[in-house]
């Protein structure tokens, strides 16, 4: 089973990346300004999507280090605790640093999930969408070194 879990942690990583690579040039666009709504309304799916990628990947890694109660989705609150659970984990997942990052990433997932496109604004989300890649970047490392641990 745990071969099964890498694989499937490194093909959602390449999913990932894929998604990245090829919004590319609209993160490019955008960051340089201004942004219209049609692309406030597509960097708002992308963040979502990429943060939602992220959790299913945090969500097989909590698999993999056995953190199966992490790992149910029973709790109202899963997608906090999951986030919290990784980083305390022994040896972390993620580090305290990129985890801080993550949170801001989950917080926009929650306001996507639950507000109006139109009420989205370009200054809160410029922030997410300006680290977007390397916070990504960070994300596949850390998974990544810690795999390698778990080997």
């Amino acid at each position: 089973m745990s071969h099964d879990l890498d694989a499937l942690i490194v093909s959602e990583l390449e999913q990932l990346d894929l998604l990245i690579s090829t919004r590319r040039p609209l993160l490019t666009r955008c960051i340089a300004g201004p942004v219209t709504v049609e692309e406030l309304d597509a960097l708002s799916a992308l963040l979502h999507s990429a943060y939602t990628a992220m959790e299913r990947i945090m969500f097989h890694a909590a698999k993999k280090a056995g953190l199966h109660g992490v790992a149910s989705r029973t709790s109202p609150m899963w997608h906090t605790i999951l986030l919290n659970t990784l980083t305390e984990a022994h040896p972390p997942v993620i580090s305290a640093e990129l985890h801080g990052q993550l949170r801001d990433y989950l917080g926009f997932r929650h306001v996507f999930r639950h507000a109006y496109l139109h009420e989205l604004k370009w200054g809160k989300m410029r922030p997410l969408v300006e680290n977007l890649e390397a916070v990504v970047s960070c994300f596949g490392s850390e998974i990544m070194e810690w795999m390698q641990k778990k080997a």
